[in-house]
């Protein structure tokens, strides 16, 4: 039963030392908590509903009555 949080710790402190820590980013979506691993320059979010979720965000505050 210990194996598998051992496991886990170890390879999250691989990766937080590796070369891949660089990439490691935070999601700009509105109330995404979730962090990735950026794999392409123009990526920002870390899935695809997250960036339809920015983009409506971005439309209704562009369009917004005072």
């Amino acid at each position: 039963m210990d194996a598998l949080p051992a496991a886990l710790a170890r390879a999250v402190i691989g990766f937080l030392s590796g070369p891949d820590r660089t990439a490691l980013r935070a999601c700009r979506a509105p109330r995404c908590v979730r962090y990735f691993v950026k794999e392409h320059p123009r990526q920002e979010w870390c899935k695809p509903s997250c960036g339809n979720r920015a983009r409506v965000a971005r439309h209704h505050e562009r369009h917004r009555t005072p």
